[in-house]
């Protein structure tokens, strides 16, 4: 054990002197030296250590240097509910209470909400988040998705006239954003094929019943129709059929997949700081809503496009584009 460091008396007391004068001037003064100034402190939780969420958390850290915004610390709940439990007692019986906590991921969001009904909470990295209620006065996030305008955008730009999307869903799960969509396709002149799933073992008849009638398959993320199994069978089809495959997960694009379409998460991250300084800056202020990512990111298969011919010229020179493989 390293040993306490104990000046002598001259230095005590030279030190005792100071902090006297230092204490007696501010409780004489009007103003407190900006120098002195508390720094707004902010917890973050994160689910468990995956890649996607250091990169998020990485990007909040760089946006709040330089913000008087003090990272009060980091916990992973290692993406166990028991564990999380016990993390989550421990911070509520230790002082200060952080004036905003950063959720990431579903399982950090969904007990920060419950156990801190009354601190700002800002959640990210939370797919499909309407299906978890993550709503309240003290809630602000940032959807884990791109927007569907942003989605069709690019998807209309690499498909050019052809107009027949596929998508297989669980009405369960991503009936919403099914019903969300919808509302898009006389925008974006598309034709979406819809068929509805209930179980991973419907996925494969559903898409034999549609690939013969549409030019692109759409995959949502949507856990009855997204599994090992299917992601291995959706990708020999899509060759087999020379059929485009849009997505929003680069592994379902290392799968085979064609393009995905997904937030930047660094600069999530750096979005997720800038709601924590409004936050932070006006104690009355709550909540901000539901933010979609600022920033996108796109990871393309090049050889699954050379497979199947889609011309890649129109977006090539996204500003924020990964070709995979090298």
């Amino acid at each position: 054990m390293a040993q306490k460091y104990r000046k002598p008396y001259r230095y005590r007391f030279s030190t005792t002197v100071c902090w006297f004068t230092l204490v007696f001037l501010l409780l004489t003064s009007s103003v407190i030296p900006s120098g002195i100034a508390a720094e707004n402190t902010v917890l973050i939780i994160q689910s468990q250590q995956i890649t996607a969420y250091n990169e998020m958390i990485k990007g909040f850290e760089d946006g709040c240097k330089g913000k008087n915004i003090s990272i009060q610390a980091i916990y992973d709940l290692e993406g166990d509910i028991e564990v999380g439990k016990r993390i989550i007692e421990n911070i509520k019986d230790n002082k200060p209470t952080p004036k905003v906590i950063l959720a990431v991921g579903v399982l950090a969001a969904t007990l920060v909400k419950e156990q801190f009904p009354q601190v700002p909470i800002i959640f990210c990295m939370v797919i499909n988040y309407e299906r978890f209620n993550l709503q309240g006065t003290n809630i602000t996030g940032i959807s884990s998705e791109a927007s569907l305008k942003d989605q069709f955008t690019i998807l209309k730009e690499l498909m050019g006239p052809h107009k027949n999307i596929g998508v297989i869903y669980d009405p369960v799960k991503t009936g919403k954003t099914i019903s969300e969509a919808a509302n898009l396709e006389k925008i974006f002149q598309f034709n979406l094929i819809k068929t509805e799933v209930s179980s991973e073992k419907e996925v494969e008849s559903a898409l034999k019943n549609i690939v013969n009638k549409i030019d692109a398959l759409w995959m949502i993320p949507d856990s009855t129709v997204i599994t090992k199994n299917t992601i291995r069978l959706i990708s020999n089809i899509s060759v087999e059929r020379r059929l485009p495959v849009f997505c929003t997960s680069e592994a379902i694009v290392k799968a085979g997949a064609l393009l995905s379409i997904l937030p930047n998460y660094t600069y999530t991250g750096f979005q997720a700081s800038q709601l924590a300084q409004t936050l932070l800056n006006s104690p009355t202020t709550t909540s901000l809503g539901i933010r979609m990512p600022d920033k996108l990111k796109l990871t393309l298969n090049t050889r699954t496009a050379k497979l199947i011919g889609i011309n890649l010229s129109s977006i090539q020179t996204y500003p924020d584009i990964v070709l995979y493989p090298e």
